[in-house]
């Protein structure tokens, strides 16, 4: 992967997440959800790691962001992409089940596998919980894949 690589890679991911019928129906809320998809970025889908905080609207949101921990050699990066997704107390709840388990099956249905981004197939290296704010619950995605490092 190249820097200047970063936001093409960005753009496809958030086209991907856009595309889902599950993923815009749980963002947000059913209050407030935007009439386009494209509107729900930097509302409740950002392509960064966006600090959800106590004072943050009540909803679900969906962020990522895109890292290089390590570079193999000349020719290649191991990098990865990194899904923070969390959901408010009031809206974590659905008839299907819980937001959370919702979003992190579709997060995985578009994903795992892949090959928009890199080399080889996008595969899942672990997944977690976490608790960003008070009455907020989130869980962590993360996805490995290897890519050129030069030209």
């Amino acid at each position: 992967m190249y820097l200047e690589e970063i936001p093409k890679y960005r753009d496809t991911i958030v086209q991907q997440l856009l595309k889902s019928d599950t993923i815009i129906s749980l963002l947000g809320t059913d209050k407030n959800r935007p009439k386009k998809p494209s509107d729900m970025v930097y509302q409740y889908l950002y392509p960064y790691d966006r600090i959800i905080d106590k004072t943050s609207e009540a909803g679900n949101y969906l962020c990522f962001d895109i890292v290089a921990p390590r570079i193999i050699n000349r020719a290649f990066t191991d990098f990865r992409i990194y899904f923070w997704i969390i959901s408010h107390d009031r809206w974590m709840q659905t008839p299907k089940g819980l937001a959370s388990d919702l979003l992190s099956i579709e997060v995985e249905h578009i994903m795992n596998g892949s090959r928009n981004f890199g080399l080889g197939t996008v595969e899942l290296t672990g997944w977690d919980r976490f608790n960003p704010a008070e009455c907020f619950h989130g869980r962590s995605l993360v996805y490995r894949t290897v890519d050129f490092n030069r030209e």
